[in-house]
């Protein structure tokens, strides 16, 4: 890869990767005061599932860190490690979108009846997964292009 090239992609993902470390910390700090507050209110489960959701999240964003940590030290977009992680990313997305949604709904004063569903939410989050492994196989392609490429020049 052109050295020049290298360099300004290493400069663009600079921003980028400090903010998915920082939404990654605050996501996993969410986790936590989400299970806390599962263990002080263990009838209320929606801090159970939401805690879960959120671990998703985290998981998510740590990948992307290290993702953009990997393009910065080396300058090259296209790299088995980065295939993995994405693809990695891919399972935890559609595994996170099987995760039910759970609700409390009041009935009466005193009652409340639990709904568990599976919704658009999860649908969508599953179409994630999918997309993102797609992707991951179009980093394949690209990666066998590089090959070639630094094979030529």
């Amino acid at each position: 890869m052109n050295k020049m090239i290298s360099e300004k992609l290493k400069k663009r993902t600079f921003i980028d990767t400090i903010l998915s470390c920082i939404f990654c910390f605050a996501a996993i700090g969410c986790a936590v005061w989400q299970f806390m507050s599962y263990l002080s209110h263990t009838n209320t489960k929606e801090y159970l599932i939401n805690s879960l959701y959120t671990l998703v999240i985290f998981a998510e964003l740590g990948l992307l860190a290290m993702i953009l940590l990997e393009i910065r030290k080396t300058g090259k977009p296209f790299s088995k490690k980065i295939i993995t992680k994405l693809r990695i990313m891919a399972v935890i997305l559609f595994a996170g979108g099987l995760i039910p949604s759970y609700a409390s709904v009041p009935v009466s004063e005193n009652e409340y009846t639990v709904t568990v569903s599976f919704d658009m939410q999860n649908i969508l989050i599953i179409a994630l997964g999918v997309m993102i492994g797609i992707i991951s196989e179009v980093f394949v392609y690209g990666l066998s292009l590089q090959e070639d490429n630094d094979l030529i020049a």
